[in-house]
């Protein structure tokens, strides 16, 4: 892939790489941008696979989660053939959102006045909601529920020898990857995750 590649605008791989060549500090995982690109997170690593082999994005896996992430590449996006008219600031700019690095105003122009908000629409009313209190039965002794209930995952992680991986879904991720922080630091076993395809897998190594 040559460093000529230019994404299609608007597509997966352009917003990404105009998000991190505007901000070079930032990292972003395909959950992120998935969710910021509306797309399905199992595709997110062939649709910038392109832009990394063109040097637009480089990706790499982080040392915390273990998972690839995404940084700005060495090589910018080709600049459009007029200035403002293209590129992330140029469709910032028509969508009427300001850019701080966009097209820059000359000295001696003047600035062009802000278009006028739309109104914003009328909310609709719900019907107001009414009926005679002293309809509605009272019911005695019946249980107050407690909160909600926290998964335990140590049964399983304790069941695990070095080697043994399990798999469960995404859904998962911010329960396991809690439990798992937590059982390290208690035990002192070494476990890692991934996140993969099919879901999010564990292993114990030591």
């Amino acid at each position: 892939m040559s460093a000529a590649y230019t994404p299609r605008e608007n597509s997966v791989a352009w917003k990404v790489t105009q998000f991190l060549q505007a901000h070079p500090d930032e990292k972003l995982d395909a959950d992120l941008i998935a969710a910021k690109c509306d797309c399905d997170r199992r595709n997110v690593h062939t649709l910038l696979g392109p832009a990394v082999q063109a040097s637009l994005l480089v990706r790499a896996e982080d040392n915390e989660s273990g998972e690839l992430i995404y940084r700005a590449g060495k090589v910018a996006l080709n600049p459009p053939e007029q200035p403002g008219s293209g590129g992330f600031h140029g469709w910032l700019e028509r969508k009427g959102i300001a850019s701080a690095e966009g097209r820059a105003a000359r000295r001696d122009e003047l600035p062009t006045p802000p278009t006028a908000a739309p109104a914003p629409r009328a909310r609709k009313q719900s019907p107001r909601f009414t009926m005679d209190a002293l309809t509605v039965p009272i019911e005695k002794d019946v249980p107050l529920p407690s909160g909600v209930k926290v998964m335990d995952w140590s049964p399983l992680l304790e069941k695990l020898e070095p080697g043994d991986s399990f798999l469960v879904p995404y859904a998962a991720r911010s329960s396991i990857s809690t439990a798992v922080k937590a059982y390290k630091d208690a035990t002192g076993k070494t476990l890692t995750t991934r996140t993969l395809d099919t879901g999010i897998r564990v292993w114990r190594t030591k």
